[in-house]
């Protein structure tokens, strides 16, 4: 049983995506983790990347679960495929980092240590903006130093779900997966208040440097193309079809329920 597994999420959302320079400096980041614990990673990989891709995937010694193409079209969108690999796991700690994105070196050493040592089920550590030379555009936009009953209608900070190590079976049986399947276009503010169920603090210690790019998918999933229209065809899952999901979960009845 290792500490953590951590799930990275790989598909087509756009022409030339997934990026290999981006993805070999992710999976860098995470590979140079200095650190005491153990922690394992695995590529949620959709069948449809490139030869490349693949090639490199097989060359880090890494698990790979092999997904139908076109996830982040599909019902549930990426967020579901890591947490089925959440759910897969054996380890005591969860967490997820996009392609594209990277982790201080001391992120897995710093987190544990704090949730260990405070007894704690969350935490989350500093967010900067990095550009794609992974120059640092920001300043910490993780404005959060803890979770309570103002902060859940204050909204997510920046990218909080990425800085985000969990304790897996808290956050498995926290109430969040009754809404996976409905959550692909509002599954970040999901996190941000499902997460107010557990005990988490912010590491200050530590970091996680979130990428703006070209090829960043981040908001395709509510807008519409001639290409992405064809691709929700393949996937089964129409734009109206992401709408109504999105409309289908009242945000203000789970927050009633975690602090009526």
């Amino acid at each position: 049983m290792s500490d953590l597994t951590i799930v990275i999420p790989l598909g087509v959302s756009t022409p030339g995506t997934p990026n290999m320079s981006l993805l070999k400096m992710c999976v860098d980041s995470l590979n140079n983790q200095k650190t005491s614990y153990s922690y394992n990673i695995v590529f949620a990989c959709d069948d449809n990347v490139s030869e490349e891709v693949k090639s490199y995937l097989l060359s880090t010694g890494h698990r790979i679960s092999w997904h139908d193409s076109y996830s982040f079209f599909r019902r549930g969108s990426i967020w579901k495929k890591i947490i089925q690999e959440w759910e897969k796991c054996d380890s005591e700690y969860v967490a997820f980092c996009h392609y594209d994105d990277m982790w201080s070196p001391n992120k897995v050493q710093s987190q544990l240590d704090l949730m260990k040592q405070e007894s704690l089920e969350l935490s989350w550590s500093r967010v900067h903006a990095i550009d794609d030379q992974s120059r640092i555009l920001s300043g910490d936009l993780a404005a959060r130093t803890e979770l309570n009953r103002d902060t859940i209608r204050q909204g997510q900070t920046y990218a909080f779900s990425h800085s985000t190590i969990l304790k897996k079976d808290k956050f498995l049986s926290c109430g969040i997966l009754e809404y996976l399947d409905r959550s692909a276009p509002v599954y970040e503010g999901l996190h941000y208040i499902f997460c107010h169920k557990l005990k988490g603090k912010k590491d200050i210690n530590s970091a996680f440097f979130h990428r703006i790019h070209g090829l960043s998918v981040s908001n395709n999933l509510s807008r519409e193309t001639p290409e992405i229209s064809k691709i929700r065809e393949i996937a089964e899952y129409s734009l109206n079809e992401v709408k109504f999901d999105e409309n289908d979960i009242s945000m203000e009845e789970i927050i009633k329920e975690i602090y009526p």
